[in-house]
């Protein structure tokens, strides 16, 4: 008996596809990477204007803050030009990477709200997902 098995047929079609001069287009898609929140987002004076404008599937924009002077991996978001907090610092440090090294990553909205956490006090939540756009 033999160890020898055949390859998979659409392996095969590429390898005919390539070798007849053909080219294999790259992904389609934008590749996930993470699901955060945005954090800061109390210390933003209009949040309350943003915040109700905010709907799921909207883009959000990562800005790289390199100079910020109390996280060098320090990444913005931006919602419509507007600031509205960071990448949480813990969750940065390989996206600041990423984006020093020229790749675009940006955000979708996932979800958000308002969830009573303390009497009188109301705590505001964004999350989304971080894409990498590598075509």
């Amino acid at each position: 008996m033999s160890n020898i098995q055949k390859p998979d047929p659409d392996i095969t079609t590429i390898i005919g596809h390539i070798q007849k001069g053909g080219k294999i287009k790259p992904f389609l898609k934008d590749i996930f990477l993470i699901k955060l929140n945005v954090a800061g987002l109390d210390y933003i004076d209009n949040i309350d204007e943003i915040f109700s404008e905010i709907r799921v599937g909207d883009r959000l924009e990562l800005i790289r803050e390199a100079s910020n002077e109390y996280d060098k991996h320090a990444i913005l978001v931006k919602y419509h030009g507007e600031k509205i907090g960071y990448v949480p610092r813990k969750d940065n440090y390989v996206l600041s990477k990423l984006m020093d090294g020229g790749k675009h990553i940006y955000g979708v909205v996932d979800s958000f709200g308002v969830d009573d956490v303390y009497e009188n006090y109301e705590f505001r939540f964004v999350n989304f997902k971080i894409f990498l756009n590598d075509h």
